[in-house]
């Protein structure tokens, strides 16, 4: 959706420019990557939703809204899995995944 809004708006998207992956070893500190990478990015879309805002690009603003509400939701998603794992013990919530 990202590159369609960019090419649509006549710019070039770049995407040599990612963010680095962090790659965990253990369950809890995968969720905590997770996490993190969501949390950075939701800071990252409300920084653009501002910009959007701020030029008058309502469709960019929408589009931008959508995606920050799935990461949100991601957000959250981590936080509950964090929790059952303080709660129930790691070996108990992964018998519970599989």
């Amino acid at each position: 959706m990202l590159i369609g809004r960019i090419l649509f708006l006549e710019g070039s998207p770049s995407v040599s420019k990612l963010n680095r992956m962090n790659i965990a070893a253990t369950v809890q500190d995968m969720v905590k990557a997770d996490e993190e990478a969501e949390t950075g990015a939701i800071k990252a879309y409300n920084a653009t939703i501002a910009a959007a805002v701020e030029l008058g690009d309502n469709g960019t603003r929408e589009m931008i809204a959508k995606i920050l509400q799935d990461e949100e939701r991601h957000v959250d998603w981590a936080e509950m899995q964090r929790e059952q794992i303080a709660q129930m013990g790691l070996q108990n919530y992964l018998a519970n995944q599989a």
